[in-house]
């Protein structure tokens, strides 16, 4: 089945499906593994970690800017990641689109511990950040579109640059005419991600790690499951 794009394909539906429901449950989980006082905690290490920074003029940001980020969060990062998806699925060989489906089913599995374990709040949900959720100054649909697949704890860490790393980095490996552009509108994504007030500087640099990490075990994951060749005999 996973040499196949249709099995490849329901993969990636499990793994949504998976998504979709771990977030639903995601107060009742939360309560079992963590304990509901684990996220604010949490979040007031890595407030100090951060050494406080501080989002004073948060509010203040020209609408231009909240606008265009708002664009890139909720919106180009599924239309790359859908484009490279369709991309790879058509190419003759599955091996490509084979890469992609099994570096984010890996990405998912290796962060699920950390949304059900170590929760933390988006920047904006922690009052002494002093961040707002920017996307709101324009519309607070777009955040309730999202919520239903992405809970406000399962911050850490953040799936949105993990996936966009690990889309650069397939597209790059597998040398894509325009890796280069979806290199920098990646690149946007991911600031979109801290300019709006939702992801932690942490939630970043942890997000590229498991990105990087993910394509990685998805190659070497894919070379082990490569049939040996047939070793003629007399």
């Amino acid at each position: 089945m996973l040499s196949t794009r249709l099995g490849l394909t329901l993969l990636l539906v499990i793994v949504f499906i998976v998504n979709y429901a771990e977030t639903s449950l995601e107060p009742n989980i939360q309560a079992i593994f963590s304990g509901p006082q684990t996220a604010n905690r949490i979040a007031t290490s890595i407030y100090d970690l951060e050494g406080n920074l501080g989002f004073r003029f948060h509010a203040a940001t020209n609408r231009v800017a909240v606008i265009g980020f708002s664009l890139s969060y909720f919106f180009l990062f599924p239309l790359i990641a859908l484009g490279t998806a369709w991309v790879l699925w058509r190419r003759p060989d599955v091996a490509p689109f084979q890469l992609l489906c099994f570096a984010i089913t890996i990405d998912y599995l290796i962060t699920l511990p950390f949304y059900l374990l170590f929760p933390i709040p988006e920047r904006w949900a922690f009052p002494d950040s002093g961040a707002i959720l920017l996307s709101d100054l324009w519309t607070t649909r777009l955040i309730e579109l999202i919520r239903p697949i992405s809970g406000l704890d399962n911050c850490f860490p953040s799936s949105h640059v993990s996936f966009t790393v690990v889309i650069i980095l397939v597209c790059w490996h597998l040398k894509i005419r325009l890796w280069r552009s979806i290199l920098m509108l990646g690149l946007t994504v991911v600031l979109a991600t801290f300019v709006l007030g939702i992801h932690w500087i942490p939630d970043i640099i942890g997000g590229t790690a498991v990105g990087v990490l993910s394509v990685y075990l998805a190659l070497k994951f894919q070379v082990r499951s490569q049939p040996l060749p047939a070793v003629a005999t007399a």
